[in-house]
């Protein structure tokens, strides 16, 4: 994301990864907010029991009545208050004085209190070429393409030495060797084959990791939004939300939540891109401004939310980090003790993800992926260390883009953790053809696969 002072340099930054891998965005990014805090109450480690409304309804009039007792201990008002934690994690995000901040410190309902941080994407990938509208105009006066610019060469029709994963299986596909570092994930079921229709594109990156037919499966892309009409995407309108106070909208203004969701279940509808999991339901959890801009509180509400709404095999996709972050990792390990999985972006600073969040979470159900180009190496960006578990593409990615579009050049963690969240829609668990050359961990990570 952008370089930081002294202290914050291993902050985790997630989304330098479009047209400049190496572009800063602000200082800002992973640092904290002054004066917001997340302030988490004691027992928020109770998991809901599946089917049991009462009791999560039971949990939640609990967590309002000491919600509105610190409040009015405090003297904190409802202004101050941008999120309120019910479910898996329960308390609330709020602006304090130094004196209020005192006094919460010391109740006895509090867990503990942790510093809210600021969280921002890279700038949306350019589109290009269009498959919606009119062709995009590169400033020339002509319609014709820009080359994206690319950390590593990249020829014009990747070719990927292996695996061969581009021709759908006519049977029940069943891998060689699969690598499956969740030794607790249950069996993988088959997954449902599929032909990609006439007009229908299907970029290296997905040829390489293969795909299939989401229809009916779930993923929760908690990011910057998505765009509502792309026709490529099938949006569940219902289920989205926004999380940023006051903005109830989850169009995304940015872009980097559209390209995400394509990646993963972009449709099988011949005028488009095919996702690794076509045709699946995306609901889209906004956390991220039309500036790219977002907080910590709000990505952990947003998992938050999953956890006390999503079902057991459902999947989420998080292509976002800032910092070390108890209250984050602890809403995804719960969220994902029901059965919930999690794609994670590794990070784009190059250093090991061990003080990331929440890349850092080594839990059943939960993957953190880190980025390769097409040559099979592991982008010079990209985070390491033992708690990635996949590699999967993230150079020169083709993506779905806001206004109804495709563009390529896009880079980054964020634009690989999606492939293995496709696949997770596909088989509950990931698979590995091979492994990825140039691991700084000197661990080769295994390349994700549908088979």
């Amino acid at each position: 994301m952008l370089g930081l002072s002294t202290g914050c340099q291993k902050e985790e930054l997630l989304e330098n990864q479009f047209a400049s891998p190496v572009a800063i965005e602000g200082l800002t990014h992973g640092q904290p907010i002054e004066g917001q805090y997340i302030i988490v109450f004691k027992n928020n480690d109770t998991v809901v029991s599946e089917g049991k409304a009462g009791e999560l309804s039971a949990v939640r009039t609990s967590a309002l009545k000491i919600r509105q007792k610190l409040y009015d201990a405090s003297g904190i008002e409802p202004a101050d208050v941008s999120q309120v934690y019910e479910g898996v994690i329960k308390g609330f995000a709020a602006r304090l004085t130094e004196e209020q901040l005192a006094a919460i410190r010391k109740r006895p309902e509090i867990a503990y209190v942790e510093q809210d941080r600021y969280v921002y994407l890279s700038k949306a990938s350019k589109a290009i070429f269009t498959k919606f509208g009119n062709t995009k105009d590169n400033g020339n006066g002509k319609n014709k393409p820009a080359a994206p610019e690319e950390p590593t060469p990249t020829p014009t029709e990747p070719a990927p030495a292996e695996p061969e994963p581009t021709e759908p299986a006519p049977s029940e596909p069943t891998p060689a060797e699969p690598t499956t570092p969740k030794e607790s994930a249950p069996a993988a079921p088959a997954y449902t084959t599929i032909t990609p229709v006439a007009g229908e594109q299907v970029p290296w990156n997905i040829e390489l990791v293969g795909y299939g037919d989401g229809t009916g499966k779930t993923v929760w892309v908690i990011d910057s939004g998505i765009d509502t009409d792309h026709p490529d995407l099938n949006v569940d309108l219902n289920r989205s939300l926004s999380l940023i106070y006051q903005n109830p909208s989850v169009e995304d203004g940015y872009g980097h939540g559209t390209s995400v969701a394509g990646i993963i279940a972009a449709k099988n509808n011949g005028s488009g891109i095919i996702g690794v999991a076509a045709n699946a339901t995306i609901v889209a959890l906004r956390v991220f401004d039309d500036a790219g801009a977002g907080t910590l509180s709000r990505a952990i509400n947003a998992v938050n939310h999953v956890g006390n709404n999503g079902k057991p095999g459902d999947v989420v996709n998080l292509s976002l980090g800032s910092g070390m972050s108890t209250t984050l990792d602890n809403a995804v390990k719960t969220a994902a003790a029901k059965g919930i999985l999690f794609a994670i972006a590794a990070g784009n600073s190059a250093v090991d993800c061990y003080e990331s969040s929440p890349a850092r979470v080594d839990a059943p159900g939960v993957y953190t992926v880190s980025a390769m180009d097409n040559y099979l190496r592991l982008w010079e960006r990209s985070n390491y260390g033992a708690a990635v578990d996949f590699a999967a593409p993230g150079v020169n990615v083709t993506v779905t883009t806001k206004g109804g579009g495709i563009g390529g050049g896009a880079f980054g963690t964020s634009m690989a953790a999606p492939h293995v969240a496709g696949v997770l829609l596909l088989r509950g668990t990931v698979f590995s053809q091979g492994t990825i050359t140039g691991d700084k961990d000197n661990t080769p990570d295994p390349i994700a696969s549908v088979k």
